[in-house]
């Protein structure tokens, strides 16, 4: 099942959007930004170097997006 690392006030919400209008099964992992520095919490690293989202991962296949970039990136 594809798994949404969600960050909230994040691009992530696009993301989630896109997968309620294609009816695609998924699950969501949420994260909170620190309240003082708006920063993503240090679990999101786990999953993206730089604790970026969106992260999908589906099985053992991670997928990310750069804000700069059309194309994804995977690992």
């Amino acid at each position: 099942m594809l798994v949404v690392q969600h960050l909230n006030d994040s691009r992530s919400q696009r993301v989630l959007w896109l997968l309620e209008e294609l009816e695609l099964p998924y699950q969501v992992q949420r994260y909170q930004r620190d309240t003082v520095t708006r920063l993503a919490p240090p679990q999101l690293k786990a999953v993206h170097p730089l604790g970026k989202s969106p992260v999908l991962v589906d099985g053992e296949r991670t997928v990310w997006w750069a804000a700069n970039s059309a194309a994804p990136t995977c690992r």
